[in-house]
């Protein structure tokens, strides 16, 4: 009984520590900026790549044996999806006809062949792969999965996977809120003004204490750190960070802090919907969940409305991407002009080394409304150009976490005809950022301007814009 009092009695002394700096004070309210002031600053971050270098695309070109091989650069690629029975057996003749069939595609159609090392890395790949596969007595069509993945992880390309095992991790955000931070003149202080002075194993306070919205929706900093996980599935589990943070003050005090838990966030349409245009706090709000053009009509017919709000939200959250031109008609019906991108596309194919006309460098597209992207982990590929489209126009605000990061690649589709596993690969194009940039990552995604947690990116963004003067 004494051993649970003690436990109880600490929890609350650790309790009363923390509450006093998740309160709203007066410094809070002093340091928040003007809707003007936050959106000027915003907009300076997102110009400083206008003048950038473009990427140099050259190592993105691919390189056949013989030049007719340059002809299958889509052989592989099909519509069709059989149904996967991963507990079916396979003989070992079976498993390795598959081995020897998906190393030829990625020979023939991968854009990224040679970016990932060629035949010297994917030869010993396939080597290692046919040798595993060799050994075993038997093997079910998920075991040959496993294998396949297990022997590709060099390849950090977010759109790569078999039957959605990704081989590469991705960095998922995990927010330490249990103290409330502002930025001021005095360096990163918690809501009743002390000072930080340090925090553990953290020396970049500035890479570490992210802009964010308090519960109450003021700007606030807190500190945010970056994880690799697994995406095969378990990313709809909750996931725990394997870190605390200990925050040390000027006077001598210190705060030990921990994350929230995180798991990817993914919010479905309303029955027979393919969009959703509401309203939350007044503001429209409108979501969409691939950029499809079976939809484009009421795509546009949204973004014409969203035109007219001083202030719109774009949920991208649950956004899993499709086609860019479907991205770029809804920046042109929003802002009135042609929106394009601080990226550019290439294709990489040999003597065709050229940037998309599409997604040329061109001036900075006006605004005067407050256009805000909602982000998460889910949102990925057209979803992510789309951040980067918003990138070259005024008064745009990415609010949320870190992307998927499947910007750099596109997708097409192969199946093992075998095991019938279903491969997603990158074909023939590339789209990066200019060169030296970091606010995108492959893997990592794009960085949000204002960092939240994905499910209450809505909430808090609405409730920021009400206390912005």
């Amino acid at each position: 009984m004494k051993s649970k009092l003690a436990s109880l009695l600490c929890c609350l002394i650790v309790l009363i520590n923390l509450s006093g700096c998740t309160k709203v004070t007066q410094l809070v309210k002093d340091s928040q900026p003007t809707k003007a002031e936050l959106l000027d600053e915003i907009n300076t971050e997102h110009q400083r790549w206008e003048a950038a270098p473009a990427a140099d695309p050259t190592p993105y070109l691919r390189h056949y044996d013989d030049p007719a091989d340059a002809q299958k650069d889509t052989d592989y690629f099909t519509d069709t999806y059989s149904e996967y029975d991963a507990e079916k057996e396979l003989t070992v003749d079976e498993a390795k006809a598959d081995v020897n069939y998906l190393f030829d595609a990625l020979y023939y159609d991968y854009a990224l062949y040679d970016y990932f090392g060629g035949h010297a890395v994917f030869d010993q790949a396939k080597a290692d792969t046919l040798q595993e596969v060799q050994s075993r007595d038997s093997l079910t069509c998920e075991d040959l999965q496993k294998i396949l993945v297990s022997h590709l992880t060099f390849i950090k390309d977010g759109h790569f996977n078999i039957n959605q095992d990704y081989p590469s991790e991705k960095d998922i955000p995990f927010f330490f809120r249990q103290v409330m931070f502002v930025k001021t003149d005095s360096g990163y202080q918690n809501a009743n003004g002390k000072v930080v002075a340090s925090v553990d194993d953290h020396p970049d306070l500035d890479e570490l204490f992210k802009r964010s919205i308090s519960e109450q929706g003021y700007l606030v900093y807190y500190p945010v750190l970056l994880k690799p996980a697994t995406f095969d599935g378990t990313e709809w589990e909750k996931h725990t960070c394997d870190e605390t943070l200990t925050v040390h003050y000027t006077d001598g005090s210190t705060d030990t802090l921990t994350a929230d838990a995180w798991s990817q966030y993914y919010k479905e349409l309303p029955k027979d919907q393919n969009t959703d245009l509401r309203q939350t706090d007044g503001i429209p709000v409108f979501q969409f969940n691939s950029f499809e053009v079976s939809f484009l009509q009421e795509v546009n017919a949204a973004a014409a409305q969203m035109s007219d709000a001083a202030i719109s939200m774009l949920d991208l959250r649950s956004n899993v991407g499709g086609y860019e031109e479907v991205a770029h008609q809804w920046f042109n019906r929003y802002s009135h002009q042609r929106v394009f991108g601080t990226g550019v596309r290439y294709s990489v194919l040999p003597a065709s080394l050229v940037a998309s006309p599409s997604t040329s460098k061109t001036p900075r597209a006006s605004n005067d409304n407050i256009l805000i992207l909602l982000s998460g982990k889910c949102s990925a590929s057209c979803a992510e150009i789309t951040l980067d489209l918003s990138y070259n126009l005024d008064n745009s605000l990415i609010i949320g976490e870190n992307t998927n990061g499947s910007m750099i690649s596109n997708s097409g589709h192969i199946e093992l005809p075998n095991s019938k596993c279903s491969v997603d690969m990158t074909f023939s194009t590339v789209y990066l950022t200019p060169d030296g940039s970091d606010y995108f990552e492959e893997l990592r995604g794009f960085f949000p301007d204002i960092w939240v947690p994905a499910k209450e990116a809505e909430t808090l963004a609405a409730k920021l814009m009400e206390n912005l003067k």
